[in-house]
């Protein structure tokens, strides 16, 4: 009986040792070199299913994910967003993707699965100057768009009598200050490396 049961004991703590490697495969996304040496990501859908990400995905405000790629030898940097928002009214994904270079594509997609597909699509990130590239890349979600920021501090501004919060009521300006600031929900960072041909 005690050689079944270090058995088992073994096993639970190898099963627990592998775990943050498992959760942590899950949450990698796969980066891929393209042709005109660019740098394109697919983010997993475990990302939409994170416990803090679903729960603002359901919030009916844009949920924004930055995406930042910093070059670990050189100051070449790349970004790129991804907004989505459900609308309630009409039970739709609205969804904005804007690549490193502007290249922007919005839809409506009409149910979860539709997300997720167009989710798993590649995003270009970053522009190498280089045959090889090392990367430092950071997933950044943020609980609204910047558009809907920009509204909330006019609507608050306006509604403070202000016409702008530079010269106007400090309470205003304090107000904007501590309630509009996009603080992250979640993050995360990955490295990278890329060769192209």
């Amino acid at each position: 009986m005690g050689t079944l049961t270090r058995a088992w004991s073994l096993l639970l703590l190898l099963s627990l040792l592998m775990l943050p490697a498992a959760m942590g495969a899950e949450t990698r996304p796969a980066f891929a070199a393209q042709s005109g040496r660019v740098v394109a990501v697919v983010l997993p859908a475990a990302l939409l299913s994170d416990r803090d990400v679903r729960r603002q995905l359901g919030s009916g405000l844009t949920t924004t994910f930055q995406l930042a790629a910093k070059q670990r030898d050189a100051d070449r940097r790349g970004v790129a967003r991804i907004e989505i928002r459900f609308d309630l009214w009409d039970e739709v994904w609205l969804v904005r993707r804007i690549e490193f270079d502007g290249k922007e594509e919005r839809q409506r997609l009409a149910s979860r699965d539709a997300l997720e597909k167009w989710w798993s699509a590649p995003l270009r990130l970053f522009a190498a100057a280089a045959d090889r590239v090392a990367l430092t890349v950071t997933l950044t979600v943020l609980p609204f768009s910047a558009a809907e920021g920009e509204d909330a501090r006019q609507w608050i501004s306006k509604s403070g009598g202000v016409a702008a919060t530079e010269g106007g009521s400090p309470l205003v300006a304090a107000l904007i200050g501590t309630t509009l600031s996009a603080k992250p929900i979640r993050s995360w960072r990955w490295q990278t490396e890329l060769a192209f041909r």
